[in-house]
């Protein structure tokens, strides 16, 4: 793409107002998540409303694997509210809650159920979501997951930018990855941590 000129050798941390740019076709694509769908209709240019739509991500040969965002509501072991918290967490999976929570902040319901209700049924942008979260993989758990994905977005944005080789910036990412982990897998070794 970048080395044919179909996108600006630029990168997502160069763009101050994605929708701005999106509108003035200074890229083509752009990849986000359904939280965002409510923020392309309220910001895109008025007669660019009905000129955008979404699409699972593609692969190599066929529809490709996305990551899996989200976060997980957990009760600790020593809570003193867990009656309390459980009760919360059974409100936050009934459907009607889900889609009303959708409906407010474009965010996945975690129950296959409720993706049947209107609001989501009904939405053609929402549509791609649903197909790619058959093909979803969960990124690593562990703590510093999202340095290592932060660094991730330095190496491609260093090989857009041609500063690095492809090879070159992998090996480098390898590198940084295995000295941010390096406390982990010590620690692991002396049997710390799980």
């Amino acid at each position: 793409m970048f080395r044919r000129d179909w996108a600006p050798k630029m990168t997502n941390t160069q763009v101050s107002n994605v929708w701005d740019e999106f509108g003035r076709g200074m890229f083509s694509f752009y990849i986000s998540g359904p939280w965002n769908i409510a923020e392309f209709r309220k910001r895109m240019p008025r007669e660019l409303q009905d000129a955008w739509m979404t699409a699972p991500m593609p692969g190599p040969h066929g529809p490709g694997t996305s990551s899996a965002g989200g976060a997980s509501l957990v009760i600790f072991n020593h809570s003193q509210s867990k009656p309390a918290t459980w009760a919360v967490m059974e409100y936050l999976s009934r459907p009607s809650v889900q889609e009303r929570f959708y409906q407010l902040t474009g965010n996945m319901p975690p129950r296959r159920s409720t993706w049947q209700s209107s609001a989501l049924v009904e939405s053609p942008y929402a549509k791609a979501f649903l197909t790619q979260l058959d093909r979803v993989r969960s990124p690593p758990k562990v703590p510093e997951w999202e340095r290592i994905a932060q660094e991730m977005r330095l190496a491609a944005e260093r090989v857009v930018q041609r500063v690095s080789s492809v090879d070159d910036a992998c090996a480098a990412l390898d590198r940084k990855t295995d000295e941010i982990l390096e406390k982990r897998r010590w620690m692991m070794d002396q049997d710390r941590v799980s």
